[in-house]
């Protein structure tokens, strides 16, 4: 993920139910998608959802991938809170300024995305990887209602200012 197609954003703090899984992202990721998918369609919830927020914890170079977190979440809601608390756990997205790039197609291939951006990720000028906080997918359209080449997610990394450096003039919200 370079820093040319990345755009600097800020998102806000969001409470999230999620399920995780540990081991190498890319068997973690699609795994913890689908026992989440499935509960939410067991439950009637997956439509009204909207987007779902995957969380990549762990850089694999400092962390063995056998030891890799992810987690798969959705926007916790106020009908949703008793049941995450029984079946899944309950966090809260930490805001902050994030490097965000959109990709399009495959949310399969956008796995292989996350599963590298800790390697690959080049920061924009007076800015820093924060691994403090997890790099973030935000998956935008649903995989059932939008063909494979028009799903479109924004894979965030979370990023903090070093050194002297002026402020942009213009930010965006998520």
């Amino acid at each position: 993920m370079s820093n040319p197609h990345s755009v600097l954003i800020y998102l806000r703090p969001t409470r999230l139910m999620y399920v995780r899984e540990t081991g190498p992202y890319e068997r973690t990721i699609p795994k913890a998608w689908e026992r989440l998918t499935a509960w939410l369609n067991d439950n009637g919830l997956y439509a009204p959802i909207g987007r779902g927020y995957g969380l990549a914890r762990d850089n694999p170079a400092t962390v063995t991938d056998q030891n890799c977190r992810y987690d798969a979440c959705v926007e916790l809601v106020p009908d949703l809170e008793d049941r995450a608390i029984r079946d899944f756990g309950i966090t809260t997205l930490q805001g902050g300024a994030y490097a965000c790039r959109r990709l399009s197609g495959s949310y399969a291939r956008m796995h292989s995305v996350v599963a590298n951006v800790y390697s690959e990720f080049k920061a924009l000028p007076g800015l820093a990887f924060d691994g403090n906080r997890p790099v973030v997918s935000i998956y935008i359209d649903n995989p059932d209602r939008f063909a494979e080449n028009e799903l479109r997610a924004d894979i965030c990394v979370p990023v903090m200012v070093v050194g002297d450096v002026e402020c942009p003039t213009e930010t965006a919200i998520a």
